[in-house]
């Protein structure tokens, strides 16, 4: 399975993290994935809502929660932010 590794930051707690992703989940999925993990680990300290968003950090661009995180050309090390 072919994964990319970005650094995600979560505003709202200020942290920043870096997870690996499938290139093969869409955007929901992941965002899906991502906050059930922050959800569990933060013991229900941080839950996003289900309008949570992944988004590119350099340009405040809404990824389309249809696309594949391959289509995105995301990179290794990419920036982007839960909101």
């Amino acid at each position: 399975m072919s994964k990319v590794m970005v650094q995600l930051t979560i505003p709202v707690t200020g942290k920043q993290y870096d997870i690996t992703i499938p290139k093969s989940l869409s955007v929901g999925e992941a965002t899906d994935l991502i906050a059930e993990f922050f959800t569990g680990t933060t013991g229900g300290g941080y839950m996003p809502g289900s309008d949570a968003v992944l988004c590119d950090m350099k340009d405040g661009r809404i990824f389309d929660v249809n696309a594949s995180v391959e289509s995105l050309g995301l990179k290794n090390g990419a920036m982007v932010m839960m909101i």
